[in-house]
């Protein structure tokens, strides 16, 4: 059976079994804070069908797999991603 599309709006950080149909609207290649020349990681902003937005991050770890599927403006669909909140991320 397939798995429906998921909206921004249903996504929520207990699953990691989502499947989402996003734009990317906005991409930015991150440089290492002490070595400019280095990236360490990509930002993108996604936006759903329905113009919810979402920002995503591409970790350095990973980059190498994923930095030549994201293009400034093409349509992805994305699987089974995790999500953290940013109340999560500024506790740290």
């Amino acid at each position: 059976m397939a798995q429906s599309i998921n909206m921004i709006n249903d996504l929520t950080p207990i699953n990691e079994n989502w499947k989402t149909k996003l734009r990317i609207i906005r991409l930015l290649e991150v440089p290492k804070y002490n070595n400019p020349n280095v990236v360490d990681s990509i930002e993108l902003v996604l936006v759903d069908e329905k113009g919810s937005r979402i920002q995503a991050s591409i970790r350095k770890t990973i980059m190498q797999r994923f930095s030549n599927m994201v293009k400034e403006g093409s349509c992805r669909i994305i699987v089974k991603f995790g999500l953290i909140s940013n109340m999560e991320i500024l506790a740290n």
